[in-house]
This record gives C-alpha cells, sequence and structure tokens, in this order.
C-alpha cells in the first residue's frame, strides 16, 4: 500500500532573509509528487555577524596620525575663503572665533601660520570672549570648517569619499582630553564609559556635513 509521505525541510537560506528559522512541510502523495506545502517560520535569536556589528559600531577618530585621522581638525588641507588660505579647520575655528568678538588683530596674526598649534593658542587669546556668545556659535563655526574642509580644499575629493564610506555611522572624536568636542574618553574604553560621555561636537559637526554632502547629492 502507498501513503502520503510528510517531509519537514529546515531553509537556512530564508533564515538570513528573515531572521527566522523557516521549516516548510512538504505533502507527497503516490506516485511522490509535490502536491501541497505550507511555511511555518519560527523566528530566532541569531546573533549580528561581525560585518553587521561593525556597521553599526561608531567611526571613532583623534589624531591626524592615528586611525580615520582625516577627520582631525587638525588634518592640513587647506582652502581658500574671502582671501585667506585656511589650512586646517582647526584654523578656520580659531580665525573665526576672534572675528565673532572683533579682535582682528588675532585673526591677522593666525593667518600668517599655518601651525595648528598656534592657531589654537591665539584663539585662546582673542579679547573681548563672551561665554554665551560663543556657546551659541561654537557648533555653526566648526560646522562651517567641516564643510569647507570636505568639499571646497585641495583633498576634498578624497575626503568627500571617505566621510561618505562611514554610511549612517555615529563618527565621535575619542579624545580622552575633550568633553566638549570629544567624549572625554579614548576609543579602548568608550563603549564602556557611555553614560559619561562628553558632547562629542565635532563628531556631531561631521556627521551633519555628512548628511548635507548626501542630501546635495541626491539633487
Amino acid at each position: 500500500m502507498l501513503h502520503q509521505v510528510l517531509l519537514h525541510v529546515t531553509n537556512d537560506r530564508l533564515h538570513g532573509a528573515l531572521n527566522c528559522r523557516a521549516t516548510t512541510t512538504l505533502l507527497l502523495s503516490p506516485p511522490y509528487r509535490l502536491s501541497a506545502f505550507h511555511f511555518n517560520a519560527h523566528p530566532t535569536t541569531t546573533k549580528p555577524t561581525i560585518s553587521s556589528r561593525s556597521a553599526l559600531e561608531p567611526v571613532w577618530f583623534w589624531k591626524p596620525e592615528q586611525e580615520n585621522g582625516y577627520m582631525s581638525q587638525w588634518t592640513e588641507s587647506p582652502w581658500e575663503h574671502e582671501g585667506v588660505t585656511y589650512h586646517t579647520a582647526e584654523m578656520w575655528m580659531m580665525v573665526q572665533k576672534a572675528k565673532l568678538f572683533g579682535d582682528e588683530e588675532i585673526a591677522a596674526e593666525m593667518a600668517a601660520t599655518s601651525d595648528p598649534a598656534k592657531h589654537k593658542s591665539l584663539g585662546r587669546q582673542a579679547r573681548g570672549f563672551n561665554r554665551a556668545k560663543w556657546d551659541e556659535n561654537k557648533l555653526r563655526i566648526v560646522e562651517e570648517g567641516t564643510w569647507f574642509k570636505f568639499t571646497a580644499s585641495r583633498d576634498a575629493a578624497e575626503l568627500k569619499k571617505q566621510l561618505l564610506e562611514t554610511g549612517e555611522r555615529q563618527i565621535v572624536e575619542a579624545s580622552p582630553l575633550d568633553k566638549i568636542w570629544g567624549i572625554g574618553f579614548g576609543a579602548e574604553n568608550a563603549e564602556a564609559n557611555r553614560a559619561k560621555w562628553g558632547e562629542n561636537l565635532l563628531g556631531i559637526a561631521l556627521v551633519n556635513v555628512r548628511k548635507r554632502i548626501v542630501e546635495q547629492e541626491k539633487k
């Protein structure tokens, strides 16, 4: 006597697409040809693969000579704006800071050097400094400099390519020394201290510029 046969087949090809363990039940009748089937999906708790985990991890950066150093404010890639050559985004930030408070003398002194350490030092000497006014304008100023760096500087094409390759990942300045522009922790212990992170304003500026570039290229 011939009998109907039930076959339960696990389909791993659907596993990755649906994040489930798929089982297909095949009902075979004489002469054992497929006559009906039904599909049951059983959710699984599959852990993310290495590649999917890395796609979710933040992009860490700090110094120019380190990994992702192209994101650093001190990475040299000059551009010109209103007759001034800005060698780094750090220079832009500090010159605009001096101009914000009306200190054209310090701004001119900064324009005479390409050294970002000198720019940082001079920027701290800007006369007429007002904390509330600086806090209101600092992110805008840094975003402007970051925009010029990635769209109008000498190395803009390569810099933009690298920035866009980060996709939609969070960008984090993993500086253990700065809790305003960075997070106040190095990359090696940042995740363990996420609740204590600083403002990461430079990381935010980079993400905002990345979004602007993506939107611009869609037009």
